[in-house]
């Protein structure tokens, strides 16, 4: 299975100030680093898992459209200054993250599910029946046939 994980940006230059110095979209939102993300594939689903420590469940949209998965989200910055008195550091960030990941083309899209818990979400993408791996039995003249391992030969079984 391939998957593609990319990372939207309206502007070219907007990822080069987000990543290298701290750039601003238009709105003024900074925009989030993309949340590290661990995508594992069994012989039945495909797990997607995202850290997103300080968001919020409702911030946290998912969607399925031609097979992309896309998780957006938005963590809104709390503080004004003065609040609390002045700001000597300021390292948190706030802002909105898009991530988009191409599934296989035979996944169970209707029954994905999702859970977000301790600042991880875990969206579960079941596999169809017809993506799941089977053995096949070769058969021909005379009874099933294999072929040997380290021969390449035909073995014929049974008659």
């Amino acid at each position: 299975m391939t998957m593609y994980s990319t990372t939207r940006f309206n502007d070219p230059l907007d990822a080069l100030f987000t990543n290298f110095m701290g750039g601003r979209q238009g709105n003024g939102a900074t925009l989030m680093r993309a949340p590290e993300t661990d995508v594992v594939e069994t012989e039945r689903e495909i797990r997607v898992v995202t850290e997103m420590p300080g968001l919020k469940r409702d911030a946290i949209e998912i969607d399925v459209e031609n097979n992309v998965l896309t998780i957006r989200g938005e963590k809104r910055e709390e503080r004004t200054e003065g609040e609390k008195g002045r700001f000597h550091l300021a390292e948190r960030r706030y802002g909105t993250f898009t991530r988009s990941f191409v599934l296989p083309r035979d996944v169970d899209s209707e029954a994905i599910q999702a859970t977000f818990e301790d600042g991880v979400l875990t969206v579960v993408v079941p596999k169809s029946e017809k993506a799941r791996r089977r053995k096949i039995q070769i058969g021909g003249e005379g009874g099933q046939q294999q072929i040997g391992v380290e021969t390449g030969e035909r073995e014929t079984q049974g008659a």
